[in-house]
């Protein structure tokens, strides 16, 4: 059956008008004044140490209690335990990622308040710019004998390579469960950014590596990192689940995983800040069918050419 793309259109360009509106409260800078109040952020929230990991290492750790309360996090696997019985979770067994939620975020407004909570999102504008996307709202959940995820980097099959140092896909980790050794923690290559190229072959089992570091962080942190960034998880031998909610993001340019647009409500809108619109692919330069382009949409796309619009 066709699609009718002419009320495809339509029901897309009243949710971009919403958005327009709710974007004249706080619009986005560009140029040298997302630079400005970039960095302005960064100071405030007190991340200097974290920009320095990610330039340096790829990823950063934020503490329990940096990213948002212990509360929130409750909620998340209270949540996502429930949408476990829901949901289809099986469209991915067997390769490491264990039971697989997507396209979380219209189910609950914990999901919200995780994606729109300040710091990982700050980190997110320093890797993506203030116009980065949501490409996915995905849970993980990984019982005893879960194997080994392959070490990866997040812009293979995705970006050509050799990869810029500009990262154009990065996630945010909000960690549920204790990470250890045992219970399949996520684990990384530190530097491995640097190098612009995917995991050779060879290497993409090489959990043991000397150069690999498994990340054995508490409950409550939130890991961010680079799109070129090699990483993979161990085999989980403990007992229980690890639960995991990962909020992957992409540059404006990009088109996300999960299409947020055809899902989102005017409610969601309304209730939270003028970014969550962006974050939702409204205000970028949109698409158009045989009305063609609207020039006061357009308007609203970057033209000051900073890494960090």
């Amino acid at each position: 059956m066709a699609i009718d793309r002419i009320a495809l259109a339509r029901e897309l360009n009243q949710l971009r008008e919403l958005a327009k509106e709710k974007w004249k409260e706080d619009p986005l800078p560009t140029g040298r004044d997302a630079e400005v109040r970039l960095r302005k952020e960064i100071q405030e929230l007190g991340l200097e140490s974290h920009i320095a990991d990610l330039e340096t290492d790829g990823y950063t750790v934020l503490p329990p209690g940096k990213a948002a309360p212990i509360e929130l996090f409750d909620e998340l696997v209270s949540v996502m335990e429930d949408l476990s019985t829901k949901l289809p979770t099986d469209n991915l067994e067997g390769n490491g990622l264990g039971k697989t939620l997507f396209h979380m975020l219209p189910e609950h407004r914990a999901f919200e308040r995780a994606l729109m909570a300040s710091v990982p999102l700050t980190l997110v504008t320093y890797l993506l710019g203030y116009r980065a996307k949501l490409s996915q709202c995905t849970g993980l959940i990984k019982d005893s004998g879960a194997p080994a995820l392959a070490i990866h980097a997040d812009h293979s099959a995705k970006f050509p390579a050799p990869w810029s140092l500009i990262s154009n896909y990065s996630v945010v980790t909000w960690v549920l469960t204790d990470y250890t050794r045992e219970n399949g923690a996520v684990c990384v290559w530190p530097g491995s950014h640097l190098k612009g190229q995917p995991v050779p072959e060879h290497l993409v089992m090489s959990h043991d590596h000397p150069e690999i570091r498994v990340l054995e962080v508490p409950r409550g942190s939130v890991i961010i990192w680079h799109g070129s960034l090699w990483h993979g998880a161990v085999p989980r031998t403990a007992s229980g689940r690890r639960m995991t909610l990962v909020l992957p993001h992409v540059r404006d340019c990009v088109q996300p995983q999960e299409l947020f647009w055809s899902s989102v409500t005017e409610e969601m809108i309304q209730r939270n800040p003028p970014r969550f619109s962006t974050l939702m692919g409204l205000t970028s330069a949109p698409p158009w069918v045989q009305d063609g382009p609207d020039p006061a949409r357009l308007a609203m796309a970057p033209v000051g050419g900073s890494r960090f619009e």
